[in-house]
């Protein structure tokens, strides 16, 4: 007997297809062997940018599980889109892998300047909240600078 991890459904052992549920992380198993993973997951971990450097943390104990500072130096803005860490800073973006912290891409956005740091938004599909965000946070600048 064995049930899913993510909705919780109970299976009898059998060859038969009974796998009717999604994960939302990829899932390792046989028959004969329980899942199995070679590392933290995602949820285990806590992301931070500061001075140059992004950095896991483990959620638990606090203690760092990678740190990348390829970034060098500057205010770090980062984003947690599903299987992608993306990474802001001095007019480069960078795409990380969250569980290791390697470098997947990066992009100068050559031509589009350098300045303060900006908040990063993950949008899939469309949402009011997302333009009350940036608007609220054009008002802030204009604010502050006036």
């Amino acid at each position: 007997m064995w049930s899913c991890p993510k909705c919780g459904e109970k299976h009898e052992d059998s060859l038969e297809r009974c796998w009717n549920c999604r994960t939302d992380r990829p899932t390792v198993a046989s028959v004969d062997s329980p899942p199995a993973t070679t590392g933290p997951t995602i949820d285990d971990l806590v992301f931070v940018g500061l001075n140059g450097y992004a950095l896991a943390l483990d959620r638990k104990s606090g203690k760092i599980v990678w740190s990348n500072s390829e970034m060098r130096s500057g205010y770090v803005t980062l984003l947690l889109d599903g299987d992608r860490l993306i990474v802001s800073t001095n007019g480069y973006i960078y795409c990380l892998n969250p569980l290791n912290g390697s470098i997947l891409w990066h992009n100068p956005l050559t031509g589009y300047g350098m300045g303060a740091p900006t908040s990063l938004t993950s949008v899939r599909g469309q949402s009011e909240a997302v333009f009350v965000q940036q608007a609220a946070a054009e008002e802030r600048s204009r604010s502050s600078s006036g």
